[in-house]
């Protein structure tokens, strides 16, 4: 009896032993499984896009040592997913160091004796320049038949039957190009010279005149410049201008010519209305889980709407919950040859509750005249504050040669504004005072 008594104990023992080990190696293969689906960031500053590319906005930054939930991958970029739940994308060969890492990154080496390289991935696009047979240049993304490449401290679009893909340049020096040649323009808009490359360095001045710079060295979109006492510092890419003969051509005709338009009445003008986000990239998302893609686009659809009533042709870049990439909003703008851009967005910034109400940014001098026009009336209809006008060197408005602004509408992790933005009557008022605004604009004169 007690002999039994023992084999069943030691039995059940034995059992209750094996079931700890099962339970402790499917928790080990779970806590493997998530590990392989995370990236650690080595970099000290690493930039999260809203798409798989380079020509995708930043949507935030994470800092070294952080961990990133991968999602998914698409041409060499991870789709991440952040501690915010915010969701981003991110190069591969990002967790190396650089945005472009010429250690490990894909090159191509051209095919053709002389080949055009585009401003966007359609035959059609603005060229940019040539290349020559045999040069070879950072590939950085690939979409259907067109190659993006890095072409003169710029992204640029080859057709893909033009280039081979290579494993590693023969020339790092021919690649990148030297930054002793890159001059850049800083202080059209205040910007600050900062000692180290980050956002959270200390100030060493800050220049509100343009001024031109050479450039010493390039980390992470940062420029390192020489300041007239001798001190060096840094200053962000994404707020300076790059100084090229076509960039000095075109700031000699801002200064002998009056900004000007075609159209002479709504009526008669081409406006491309670009609701910011859509499909899998929400944007900024509320504390009350509405996403800044479904109320750009409720937005837009009230301005069309106002806007087709006036006789004006309006194109909507996306007109329901789709993802259109950042050059294909540009290209819509380009192809339409539109009298006038407008991008609209709902902001987020680092830490909640310190800002509040619309913004509105341009690239270029000659679309100030509208930026100020849609601002005025902003200002005067909205119910938020409002922030003025301001230079933006954002995607959509640097890359396009069309009349463009972008509106900042509210701040969505602000809580005063969200119980406003996601209204009806307000994104009616913001409709109507960009409809009267551009009435105005485009009024004879």
């Amino acid at each position: 009896m007690n002999q039994s008594y023992l084999h069943k104990k030691n039995s059940r023992s034995f059992f209750i032993l094996i079931i700890i080990l099962l339970f402790t190696l499917l928790l080990t293969a779970i806590v493997a499984l998530a590990n392989e689906n995370k990236v650690t960031v080595l970099a000290s500053t690493l930039n999260i896009r809203y798409g798989p590319g380079l020509s995708h906005e930043i949507l935030t930054q994470v800092q070294e040592e952080d961990r990133l939930n991968v999602l998914g991958e698409e041409n060499e970029w991870y789709k991440v997913r952040l501690d915010s739940n915010q969701i981003g994308w991110v190069a591969s060969w990002l967790v190396e160091n650089e945005e472009v890492s010429l250690d490990n990154h894909l090159f191509g080496r051209v095919t053709s004796p002389e080949v055009n390289v585009r401003q966007f991935s359609t035959i059609d696009s603005a060229v940019l320049g040539t290349v020559k047979q045999d040069e070879e240049f950072p590939i950085l993304y690939r979409e259907d038949d067109w190659v993006q490449i890095l072409f003169n401290q710029r992204v640029a679009w080859l057709h893909s039957d033009l280039i081979d893909v290579i494993d590693q340049p023969a020339e790092t020096e021919e690649l990148t190009g030297s930054t002793d040649s890159l001059r850049i323009s800083v202080g059209g808009t205040p910007a600050n010279i900062r000692l180290k490359p980050t956002t959270d360095a200390e100030i060493l001045t800050t220049l509100r005149t343009a001024e031109e710079f050479e450039v010493l060295t390039e980390e992470n979109e940062w420029y390192q410049i020489e300041l007239a006492n001798g001190t060096k510092g840094f200053v962000a890419g994404w707020i300076t201008e790059t100084i090229t003969t076509e960039s000095v051509s075109a700031k000699e005709v801002s200064l002998t010519t009056e900004p000007s338009h075609y159209a002479t009445t709504l009526a008669e003008a081409t406006i491309v209305i670009d609701p910011g986000h859509g499909g899998y990239d929400p944007g900024a998302v509320a504390a009350n889980s509405f996403a800044e893609k479904e109320i750009t686009l409720d937005t837009a659809l009230l301005l069309a709407d106002l806007l087709k009533k006036a006789g004006a042709n309006v194109i909507l870049t996306r007109s329901s919950d789709d993802y259109i990439s950042l050059n294909d909003r540009v290209y819509y703008a380009h192809r339409a040859n539109a009298d006038a851009f407008i991008s609209l967005h709902y902001d987020s910034v680092e830490k909640a509750n310190t800002m509040s109400g619309t913004t509105t940014y341009y690239y270029s001098e000659n679309e100030k005249a509208l930026a100020e026009t849609v601002n005025h009336y902003l200002a005067k209809d909205v119910n938020l504050d409002n922030n003025g006008v301001r230079h933006g060197n954002y995607f959509v408005l640097s890359q396009n040669s069309q009349p463009s602004i972008l509106l900042e509408l509210g701040y969505l992790n602000n809580d005063h504004d969200i119980t406003v933005v996601n209204t009806h009557a307000y994104q009616t008022t913001v409709a109507d005072a960009v409809y009267q605004a551009l009435d105005e604009y485009f009024s004879p004169r």
